[in-house]
């Protein structure tokens, strides 16, 4: 074993970082070996130091590790703090929209066993994916940031949109991955849309004076039944025609409107 040991100015020269390279890898390897200058290193090192880097250390370590959509919406710009709350929610996780993708894919696969019956499936399901995302994106019982969002720097109202946006969008592009795959594309694969809309801001406006979970039922359940009721017969795109669309482009407004009044609900 070597006999050579730091000396004090080695010491305080090495602590200040200002041995040069060769030195330096040199006194790091004794010091593997060497309790004496460790014991001297110790002495040239100020406490607050030592704690300063064990608390980086820490919080390092102990920092959450940011979800694979925090990380998506920081590299679109989004502020960390904004998408931290955005990706908490239920249903801006991987599991939630694998499913809803699955879901989707099954039901465009479904599409091409028959000429309406399949295509039927899809176009009802697709508006309710999103319905389905933004009840569990918000809200006391659904949200698992609730209480941090009650401290974030802006209004519940603010969060709630943002999350309705980041759902419905995930959804739609899901949605139209899948439409675009229906047999014969054309306006099918869009026909979806503004039933979405108009289901999804119903479901928001309904949201300021009950539970969102709820109020997605209260769309949903309806929405299929009328679905049903128009093709006991025979197969049938009544709803998605253009007077459908009209009537959901309806929808959607008054319900933005009614939302924009009841803001101060979501607080």
């Amino acid at each position: 074993m070597s006999t050579w040991h730091m000396d004090d100015g080695m010491a305080a020269a090495y602590a200040a970082g200002e041995l040069p390279a060769t030195p330096a890898a040199s006194v790091e390897a004794h010091l593997l070996a060497c309790a004496r200058c460790r014991a001297l290193l110790a002495t040239q090192i100020p406490k607050a130091r030592l704690d300063r880097v064990w608390d980086e250390i820490a919080d390092t370590v102990d920092a959450p590790a940011p979800r694979p959509v925090e990380r998506l919406l920081r590299a679109l710009g989004v502020p960390e703090s904004t998408a931290r709350l955005l990706g908490a929610a239920a249903s801006l996780r991987l599991p939630w929209l694998a499913a809803s993708a699955v879901a989707l894919f099954f039901a465009a696969l479904a599409s091409g066993e028959t000429t309406r019956w399949g295509l039927l499936t899809f176009l009802t399901l697709a508006p309710i994916v999103p319905v389905a995302g933004v009840a569990v994106a918000f809200g006391r019982d659904g949200d698992p940031a609730y209480e941090i969002g009650l401290a974030a720097p802006y209004s519940m109202f603010r969060l709630m949109l943002m999350r309705a946006a980041a759902v419905l969008a995930s959804s739609s592009v899901l949605a139209l991955a899948a439409g675009l795959s229906l047999p014969g594309g054309g306006w099918t694969a869009a026909a979806w849309l503004l039933p979405s809309l108009a289901l999804t801001s119903l479901t928001l406006a309904l949201s300021s004076r009950y539970d969102p979970r709820r109020c997605a039922v209260a769309v949903t359940v309806p929405w299929v039944a009328a679905v049903v009721a128009t093709n006991v017969r025979a197969p049938d795109l009544v709803m998605f025609g253009s007077a459908g669309q009209a009537g959901y482009l309806a929808v959607t407004v008054v319900s933005v409107v009614l939302l924009a009044v009841r803001r101060r609900e979501f607080s």
